[in-house]
């Protein structure tokens, strides 16, 4: 079962106060009755906020408040929740936990009533009153060692909230005071930092990718060697991923296909200018795609060695479903129409809100089957870029930048 989120309020009229968040729909927040949860002070718009839980994490997004809206001290308009983080609305400070969902409350038995009358026994004396069991609270995603690493300052790095693990390293949020910004900081894993070929893996990846200058790419701000931890530190992208932004591709209908049309143009320039430096990504997916601020889609991962040969590579259902067919065991050569696989199985997702599935021929459904709102336009696309054989994909980078932008064109699409 997953671990359920819940608000304490830590400073306002309503102190002390505990609301827990659902796992099923949005919490909304604001000055108007109806709200999940009113807050009648005019320093709080009448629709305010929502939080929202898709796969496993909660987002809060701003519905164009007057005041705004402040995470860890910092005015966003959409970002992924993390176990401690601070929130402001108005004048009102909740602290955001994930804790185990509560048990309801068994349903009474009924007990079938005798024929006959039984005299009733003399009154016990009530049982002595029994403490209270506190509340047991949830066991954090991250161990003890990792959440210790809050707090410490690292290459000039103040660490604030732990966001990210993977099997070689661990990313957290911080804050670089010398220039005034956020940064996502990754450093590599104590027991992965003892092993050279990770540590050349991740030195080399590091490297390449802070050579890769391109306005839809991810690339580092500096890294190095501190105290024994190996780490490099990146823009920090305030508005999640493609895997939080599209978990309800279906049920926004065709904006949210739009969305993902802006959204390929700009990796797929991103893409084109790393395969111009000899860079393929192999390991896009749709955690992969980033949003920063003003919501533009930006890649992350290129210049690393993404393939499953990698030192210290993850094999997981998850990542292996957005993988090329040619890139299990052997079977053909790595090239640019990879990358197109795995960016078209991302597409699908993207419009679909679907991880994607394959048959025995490596072949993928149409996403019309899972929306129906889909542009044939768009939807010819999204198959072609998934075609088992790479040469009936796309051969370059050009002419799928030229058919997504003709679907922008040719459709008639919301303004909003």
């Amino acid at each position: 079962m997953p671990l359920q989120g819940r608000l304490t309020v830590i400073q306002g009229f309503l102190r002390e106060k505990d609301y827990p968040l659902p796992l099923e729909g949005d919490f909304t927040i604001g000055r108007d009755r109806h709200m999940s949860l009113p807050i009648l002070t005019r320093t709080v718009s009448r629709n305010h906020a929502k939080i929202a839980f898709r796969n496993g994490t909660y987002s809060i997004t701003d519905l164009e408040s007057k005041s705004g809206l402040l995470v860890n001290d910092r005015k966003v308009s959409m970002t992924v929740l993390r176990h401690g983080d601070l929130i402001q609305i108005g004048h009102v400070k909740f602290r955001f936990s994930m804790q185990e969902p509560e048990k309801p409350p068994a349903p009474p038995v009924e007990v079938a009533r005798a024929p006959m009358v039984i005299p009733p026994k003399p009154a016990s004396p009530p049982p002595p009153p029994t403490e209270k069991e506190p509340e047991r609270m949830a066991a954090s995603p991250f161990t003890a060692e990792e959440l210790a690493c809050v707090g410490r300052t690292i290459g000039g790095i103040k660490l604030i909230a732990a966001l990210a693990r993977s099997r070689r390293a661990m990313i957290y949020k911080g804050t670089q005071a010398s220039y005034n910004r956020v940064v996502a900081f990754k450093m590599l894993r104590p027991e992965a930092a003892t092993k050279p070929e990770i540590v050349a893996w991740f030195i080399e990846g590091a490297k390449r990718a802070g050579g890769l200058r391109h306005e839809d790419i991810v690339a580092p701000f500096g890294g190095g060697s501190e105290e024994g931890v190996i780490f490099l530190y990146l823009p920090f992208m305030e508005n999640g991923n493609a895997l939080q932004r599209f978990s309800t591709a279906v049920e926004d209908g065709i904006p949210a296909v739009k969305r993902a049309l802006e959204a390929l143009v700009h990796v797929t320039r991103a893409l084109e200018f790393a395969h111009g430096s000899g860079i393929l990504h192999l390991g896009l997916r749709p955690s992969k795609i980033l949003f920063h601020e003003l919501r533009r889609a930006k890649v992350t991962g290129l210049g690393f060695d993404n393939s499953t040969s990698a030192a210290g590579a993850q094999s997981a259902p998850d990542i292996e479903s957005y993988l090329a067919p040619e890139q299990f065991g052997g079977k053909g050569n790595l090239t640019a129409e990879t990358d197109i696989y795995s960016f078209g199985a991302t597409f699908n997702y993207m419009l679909t809100g679907r991880h994607p599935q394959r048959d025995r021929r490596q072949r993928m459904p149409p996403p019309k089957q899972f929306n129906r709102v889909i542009p044939d336009s768009v939807c010819r696309i999204a198959e072609k870029m998934v075609n088992p054989d790479p040469e009936e994909r796309y051969r370059s980078y050009g002419q799928l930048l030229h058919d997504l932008r003709w679907a922008l064109r040719g459709e008639a699409w919301p303004h909003a």
